[in-house]
């Protein structure tokens, strides 16, 4: 016999289903339910005189081998594929299915693959939103407690470069030669976070360049400081197409060795990484977003200048004088830091992410960028541009589905396509990595209530030990099991060259995380970019820096408040 449910009773119970509609955060951005994969009447539900109890949605005599690990049950899935509500099933610590868990012998609709047995572990997910584990893709390797601050933001993967707080470091994003990359991968063996090291690619001539791919480095990074000429791009390129890793550059400020268009000819139509495109992190000064406009050209932020707020040109000067090591009393070196501080064209950034035609989001961690925002700006971001501009004119429905698709992506699957890591990680599907960041609706893209990494929770919102319940203030985001140990290391991964897997060199470092090879980072461009492939014609006023896109002129009023803000960090 059937019984109909108020929806508002169901969803407190259950989760949302389709057609509900969840705010996140204080943002005004609106999520709305596509699709609902469990079935009515059928769902999983854990706890005392429920569901998940043998012989009813936990199946008896089920051995291991053909149950599920751990279940995150009923859960509202934000994801680039889509909005939707499920089961998700977690097994070696992959995901195995997504769609509904249960006992098929009692239960309709359960998913193959997805049987809950005596071995299951449960996490209850209903009224939570779950995400993938986001990656950062600009990291300065400055100190490892920056782990800790990203993990807690709901980041489960670093790509970038750094020995520590070597000056080097502190500028650019370089692990440079092969026994910086061995020691930096030993390093980060024990850490909860997937990591991948990209080496020093500033060299007109190739030696050196192969010898750092070779010691597992995933990219090479070039930088101006170290000297961006189109001759070290070109080499740089060519050394990356021969061993399918990424190139990310940061270009020539002072317009030294060239201008723009000098540097878009060195890469011949070749794939490449930009970072900070818009420029106040350094590029070309003053039309360097222009590069968006290119199909080879993978754009990315980085978040100190997102979104655009009363008080993010005056910040600037200060970060850019300490990161570049530069002195306030040298003219010389205040005018080239105020060349890279406009205004126009960060008021222009903010509408080209909303376009999609920046399609990543990154840090650039305490090298100008802040490791524990990358995922408050972002829909920080969001917010101010559906505030600015309104709905997306493709959006169907009544919510930002679209933008906040669009918005997701910049920060996981695309900057997973751009460093050849996608196979493994960067969106929620069934055979990749099940690093989950589970969130309360209220508290989205601020502050997760679980971050699972590799199966197994290594962050999560915990009140007093010495208390009777997990719940007692103060209620704080610390370091779970899955953060101790060797379980660190097996729910984690170490991303490298597939060249250093194939010669035998990484094996020998002695790392007991799993080794995983970047792939197919040499053919693909901005067509590979979901959700944010975009590709308008830009155009810079080289006195005034309005920017255009298609003619249009790119400009919004900066911010004077936000969400996701003070209100969150009061205690």
């Amino acid at each position: 016999m059937s019984y109909r449910m108020k929806r508002g009773h169901y969803a407190d119970i259950f989760g949302p289903t389709t057609g509900d509609r969840v705010r996140l955060g204080d943002t005004g951005l609106i999520a709305q339910v596509e699709q609902d994969f469990t079935v009515y009447g059928d769902e999983c539900k854990f706890g005392g005189g429920k569901v998940l109890r043998d012989g009813m949605g936990q199946a008896s005599g089920v051995p291991q081998a053909d149950a599920l690990d751990c279940v995150l049950t009923n859960a509202l899935v934000l994801d680039w594929t889509g909005i939707y509500k499920a089961d998700l099933g977690i097994k070696g610590g992959r995901i195995a299915a997504v769609g509904k868990a249960g006992n098929p012998d009692v239960m309709e609709g359960v998913t193959p693959g997805m049987v809950v047995g005596v071995t299951t572990e449960v996490i209850a997910s209903e009224g939570l939103i779950v995400t993938a584990g986001g990656l950062d893709t600009h990291i300065h390797f400055i100190c490892p407690q920056q782990v800790d601050e990203a993990l807690a933001s709901g980041v489960t993967t670093f790509i970038g470069g750094g020995t520590g707080p070597a000056t080097g470091t502190k500028a650019t994003t370089c692990s440079p030669g092969a026994r910086h990359i061995e020691l930096m991968l030993q390093a980060t063996d024990g850490l909860p976070m997937n990591f991948g090291f990209t080496g020093k690619g500033n060299t007109s001539l190739p030696q050196g360049l192969a010898e750092q791919v070779l010691g597992g480095a995933i990219g090479l990074k070039l930088h101006e400081d170290w000297g961006t000429t189109p001759a070290t791009i070109d080499c740089c390129l060519e050394v990356a197409d021969k061993y399918d890793i990424q190139v990310t550059i940061h270009t020539d400020t002072l317009n030294e060795s060239g201008y723009l268009q000098d540097s878009v000819a060195a890469f011949k139509g070749r794939t490449i990484h930009t970072y900070h495109t818009e420029g106040a992190g350094g590029g070309h000064a003053p039309d360097i977003i222009r590069i968006c406009s290119e199909s080879n050209v993978l754009p990315s932020s980085t978040n100190p200048t997102r979104p655009l707020t009363v008080n993010t040109v005056d910040e600037h000067l200060d970060m850019l004088m300490v990161c570049h090591h530069l002195d306030k009393n040298i003219p010389e070196d205040v005018a080239f830091a105020e060349s890279r501080i406009r205004q126009e064209t960060i008021a222009a950034e903010d509408i080209l992410h909303d376009l999609g035609a920046i399609s990543m989001m990154s840090s650039d961690s305490q090298a100008m960028g802040r490791v524990g925002e990358v995922i408050i700006r972002t829909w920080q971001t969001a917010h101010k541009m559906r505030e600015q501009r309104g709905r997306l004119a493709d959006e169907q429905g009544d919510n930002d589905n679209l933008r906040i698709k669009r918005y997701l992506a910049k920060y996981t699957i695309n900057p997973a396509i751009a460093h050849g890591v996608s196979h493994e990680v960067g969106s929620i599907e069934a055979g990749k990595l099940a690093d989950l960041v589970l969130w309360r609706p209220a508290f989205f893209g601020v502050k997760p209530e679980l971050v699972v990494k590799g199966g197994f929770i290594a962050w999560s919102q915990m009140g007093d030990a010495n208390a009777s319940i997990p719940t007692p203030q103060p209620v704080l985001m610390r370091p779970m099991f899955g953060a101790f140990g060797r379980a660190a290391a097996a729910t984690s991964l170490a991303f490298v060259s597939q060249v250093s897997l194939d010669t035998g060199v990484v094996q020998r470092y002695g790392l007991t995380k799993k080794l995983a090879a970047v792939k197919g980072c040499r053919k693909i461009g901005k067509k590979n970019m979901k959700l944010n492939d975009a590709m308008p014609a830009i155009t810079v006023d080289p006195e005034t820096y309005t920017v255009t896109a298609d003619g249009v002129a790119l400009k919004c009023d900066p911010a004077k408040t936000l969400p996701l803000a003070q209100r969150y960090f009061l205690f």
